[in-house]
C-alpha cells in the first residue's frame, strides 16, 4: 500500500519531493508522485479568487492518476476555500485528501520568505489531511497534528506527529480505507 502525491495545477516538483520523508515516516507506506493533472476550471470562483476544495477534491478522487491507489493526497498553489468559510488549508473525503500550499507561505502574511516554516507548514498540512482518510477526526491534543487549525497560528502551534492516542488509530482497522 502506498500514499499517492498528485500534483494538481502548477507545484514545484522539489516542493512534491520534500512530502516525500515526512509521510513514509508518518504512515509507514511508500510513497509516489504522480503526473500533474489541471485545476478544474469549474472550480473556479472568480469573484472570490479562490478554487472550491470538494470541487477539487472531486476531480481528484475520479482522476486516471488515482486509480486503484489506496491513500491520495493532492496538492495545490491555488487559494481554496469550502462553501460557508473563507479558505481552506486542506480537505479530505473517503480515501483523497487535498491541500492548497498558498496560505502556507510567509508572503502570503506580507512577512519574508521563510522555507523551513513552510516546509513545516505543507507536512503539517499534509499528515493531517491524510489522517482523516484513515478515519481520523479532529482531536483536543492542542499539540497533536489532528487538532483543528483556522488559522496559521494554529498550524504552527501543533506538529507534524500523531499523540498518543491518534496514532494507534491510523493502523488499528484504518476504517477510512475505500
Amino acid at each position: 500500500m502506498s500514499i499517492i502525491l498528485v500534483p494538481i495545477g502548477k507545484v514545484d516538483p522539489a516542493e512534491m519531493r520534500m512530502l516525500d520523508e515526512p509521510l513514509k515516516a508518518a504512515f509507514s507506506r511508500d510513497v509516489v508522485i504522480a503526473k500533474r493533472i489541471p485545476l478544474p476550471a469549474a472550480a473556479l470562483n472568480a469573484a472570490r479568487n479562490q478554487y472550491d476544495a470538494e470541487v477539487v477534491l472531486t476531480l481528484l478522487s475520479l482522476s486516471g492518476e488515482t486509480a486503484g491507489c489506496d491513500r491520495v493526497l493532492g496538492v495545490t498553489n491555488a487559494d481554496l476555500y469550502f462553501p460557508g468559510m473563507n479558505f481552506v488549508f486542506g480537505i479530505a473525503g473517503g480515501g483523497c485528501a487535498l491541500i492548497s500550499l498558498h496560505r502556507l507561505r510567509q508572503p502570503f502574511y506580507s512577512l519574508p520568505e521563510d522555507m523551513d516554516l513552510f516546509w513545516h507548514r505543507a507536512v503539517v498540512e499534509a499528515v493531517h489531511e491524510l489522517g482523516h482518510t484513515f478515519g481520523l477526526t479532529h482531536c483536543e491534543d492542542p499539540r497533536c497534528v489532528m487538532r483543528f487549525s483556522n488559522t496559521i497560528a494554529e498550524t504552527d502551534r501543533k506538529g507534524p506527529a500523531f499523540c498518543t492516542t491518534c496514532r494507534p488509530r491510523v493502523f488499528a482497522g484504518e476504517v477510512g480505507r475505500r
